[in-house]
């Protein structure tokens, strides 16, 4: 004679039904922490990426200004004004360096392109970048923040094979000048810029 077990279906045991839930909690935190880390790791390289953008555009915006840098002469009480420019440590109040310069900056509206002359200044104040605009009918230039975090603003000039920290030169353009700009989260950026306006 044979015999046949015959067991009925239970359904799950309070056991089996506990670990289940811990396996799924455990799967879910892990996912949650995957997903967690992921998008602060994007947050950062999204911020980063934001960062060295803005520090391109200044970069650029600094060589174009400096390399139309002109000499502009002027009378004034019988006597001729030269303005070229002007760098040295502490210049314009600058915690680091600062440099003083006329340039001549191509302007494009919707209807004309024109050269537009400009007296521009920028210096560190507080680790932050300062653009200085000066107007001929105001007392005080109009400065602009325009590059924060940074902690070192250095200029050298190149004149005759010769690196220089200082250049009071007014009349004179040197051949070319060396940026330095050290920030917090990026590190040290160097820039070679020759003036275009130097007969050298």
């Amino acid at each position: 004679m044979l015999l046949v077990n015959k067991r009925t279906s239970q359904g799950f045991t309070l056991l089996e039904t506990l670990l289940a839930i811990i396996i799924f909690t455990l799967i879910s935190l892990t996912v949650y922490q995957a997903m967690t880390v992921v998008s602060k790791g994007s947050s950062a390289v999204n911020k980063k990426s934001k960062q060295v953008n803005k520090l391109q555009r200044v970069i650029n915006t600094l060589e174009h200004q400096l390399s139309h840098t002109m000499i502009y002469s002027y009378s004034q009480n019988n006597k001729t004004i030269n303005n070229g420019i002007s760098i040295g440590k502490f210049l314009l109040g600058s915690d680091d360096f600062g440099v003083y310069f006329s340039c001549d900056i191509g302007v494009n509206t919707d209807f004309t392109y024109h050269i537009e002359s400009q007296l521009l200044g920028y210096r560190l104040r507080n680790n932050i970048l300062e653009k200085l605009s000066y107007h001929l009918n105001e007392d005080q230039p109009t400065v602009s923040k325009i590059l924060d975090g940074v902690t070192e603003f250095r200029i050298r000039v190149y004149h005759k094979n010769e690196w220089l920290n200082e250049w009071r030169e007014m009349a004179i353009l040197p051949e070319g000048i060396e940026l330095i700009i050290e920030l917090e989260n990026i590190g040290t950026i160097r820039k070679i810029i020759i003036l275009l306006n130097n007969n050298f």
